[in-house]
């Protein structure tokens, strides 16, 4: 189950690159039993023990032990002093001594190498993030991941290390497991890596090889892995997005808060007298790899008392998907099913939605936010009278403006201009990862140091429309050890009537509504009344920050920089 895109790749031969983790993650997120059990790490070359990490703010106050923070902490919040909520504990300053040197692969007393992995964008990439399609898109990824890495290396602590960031081009296609490989065989044994940011995630060969290589692999690496695999491979993959039994268990908690009710939010009145009969629409390969993940997620839904009314698992072939549509249509409506979990690609949609009209069925449309169906770049594809009755859950944070967007002013904070490259807020979040770990890790860094380091990162932190709740180890947030950094979902549901701006600055109707403001619940606490439907306590795109999500402010060293 963690190949799909090699046994399944579309006939229309489009591949879907890193930042459209469409087919990877369609079934195996939306479909695997929450609550696996962990395995026992078989991954690479034993990681070196953690050594004592180092002291932080709040350890220092409780212990009574004086510091002098110096000016990279803010002593008024016990963080790094950076307008940047997700900002870190304090540690000490370190000034000098033995850090350990060559404490692990890449790492020496004086500089740490990183690769960064590119590939070329493809079409489907370009129309989602407008890129050229060309190496002058890949040096501005490359000026931007730099710019992002001068930032945490300017304030977070390093201890007398510099970042070497070394880009590496793709040699194949995102779901080649031999280029895939070779790549990663490079960047240990040529490159000398400590870690990579990202990989081609459409395969797991990647990942696979640099663990057993002793190398991390941080960001958008792999996509819709279990639970067990990253326990198997621990301590060297730090995805960013929720793995699947985490956001199972999400969709599970909102199902069953909707469950048991009236279908009123549905295009067709006479169902909104009728009890929801839920059906699963699901992307599968031909040779049924995923039928067992639907298994134990209906199991799930059991444990729940929601009844799932019909299975109907697809395959995304673009020559016989408007005939594929025409067959699941014909059997949602004769199985009388008024609400549809869509467990899909963000493609398919656009055919089941025309099919729908076609055939006069005007359900409700449960989005299972996971593959891009939750943003409105694919959304306005929809047909907006079966999209007016679509409603679900999001992992994403609500929307803001590149201006209120902090991943971008924390770039003109630093240097007095925003991010070059479009896709700023996927290059941020290795960095963002890499940088928390190893200035929480101590100055004798290792794969179990940097462990250590992420798992010490406070998780009672409150949740906020606009800012992914995050944290990795044991909080009691996940019932398993976490190895990803977004805890918390939201409440979305389409207005076709809403005008703005999509993900990529189109101007045009049709927009996502983030229900009570973009509130976020962590698991356990999701709660009785949604706010679905509610347009005066909704939003859909922030101007500015709103309470909660706005980090604190300081002088900009760019500013300092102009006066000087």
């Amino acid at each position: 189950m963690t190949e799909p895109l090699r046994r399944a790749r579309p006939t229309a031969g489009t591949v879907l690159v890193r930042y459209l983790p469409f087919l990877a993650v369609i079934v195996a997120v939306a479909l695997i039993a929450a609550l696996a059990p962990g395995a026992t790490n078989s991954a690479g070359p034993a990681a070196s023990r953690a050594g004592p990490l180092p002291l932080t703010f709040g350890q220092a106050k409780a212990r009574g032990v004086k510091v002098n923070w110096g000016p990279n902490c803010d002593t008024t919040t016990g963080r790094v002093a950076v307008p940047l909520t997700y900002a870190p504990p304090c540690v000490p300053p370190w000034h000098g001594g033995s850090n350990g040197g060559h404490t692990a692969p890449g790492v020496t007393a004086t500089t740490i190498t990183v690769a960064l992995y590119q590939t070329v964008p493809d079409v489907l990439q370009q129309a989602f993030f407008q890129q050229s399609n060309s190496e002058a898109s890949l040096a501005a990824e490359l000026r931007t991941t730099q710019a992002y890495v001068t930032f945490f290396e300017s304030h977070y602590e390093t201890y007398g290390r510099k970042i070497k960031l070394v880009p590496i081009q793709a040699s194949g296609a995102p779901d080649d497991d031999v280029a895939a490989k070779a790549d990663a065989i490079k960047v240990a044994t040529q490159i000398h890596a400590f870690a990579s940011f990202g990989g081609p995630d459409e395969t797991s060969a990647y990942a696979d090889e640099l663990a057993a290589r002793g190398v991390l692999c941080l960001g958008d690496c792999v996509l819709a892995e279990p639970d067990s695999f990253l326990q198997s491979h621990a301590p060297y993959i730090w995805p960013t997005l929720a793995s699947p039994e985490q956001a199972a268990l999400h969709w599970a908690a909102f199902v069953s808060t909707i469950a048991g009710r009236k279908a009123v939010h549905a295009g067709d009145p006479a169902m909104h007298h009728q009890v929801r009969r839920f059906g699963v629409v699901r992307y599968d390969d031909a040779t049924g790899s995923f039928q067992q993940s639907y298994r134990r997620f209906a199991g799930l839904m059991a444990h729940q008392h929601v009844k799932i009314a019909l299975d109907e698992p697809y395959q995304l072939d673009l020559s016989q998907a408007q005939e594929d549509a025409r067959t699941i249509i014909a059997a949602l409506k004769h199985a009388k099913v008024t609400s549809v979990l869509l467990a899909g690609d963000p493609i398919f949609p656009a055919f089941l939605t025309k099919e729908a009209t076609a055939q006069d069925y005007f359900p409700e449309w449960i989005v299972l936010g996971y593959a891009y169906t939750d943003t409105a770049v694919f959304g306005r594809t929809y047909d907006q009278r079966q999209w007016a009755h679509a409603f679900g859950v999001s992992l994403l944070p609500a929307r803001t403006t590149d201006d209120a967007n902090e991943f971008a002013n924390i770039l003109r904070w630093q240097f007095g201009k925003g991010p070059e490259a479009s896709t700023y807020e996927v290059l941020v979040q290795a960095p963002l990862i890499f940088f928390t770990g190893l200035h929480l890790a101590g100055p004798h860094l290792t794969a179990n140091s940097f462990r250590a380091g992420l798992f010490s990162y406070p998780a009672n932190r409150a949740t906020a429309p606009t800012v992914v709740h995050m944290s990795w180890g044991h909080h009691g947030i996940w019932p398993t050890t976490d190895y990803t950094w977004g805890d918390d979902a939201t409440v979305i549901w389409w207005d076709p009537n809403a005008t703005g701006p999509d993900e990529v600055g189109n101007q045009g109707k049709g927009l996502y509504r983030y229900a009570l403001g973009g509130r976020r619940y962590l698991p356990g606490h999701w709660p009785k009344q949604l706010g679905l439907f509610d347009v005066a306590r909704s939003v859909t795109v922030y101007h500015s920050l709103p309470p909660g999500g706005q980090p604190p402010t300081y002088p900009s060293p760019a500013s300092r920089t102009t006066d000087g």
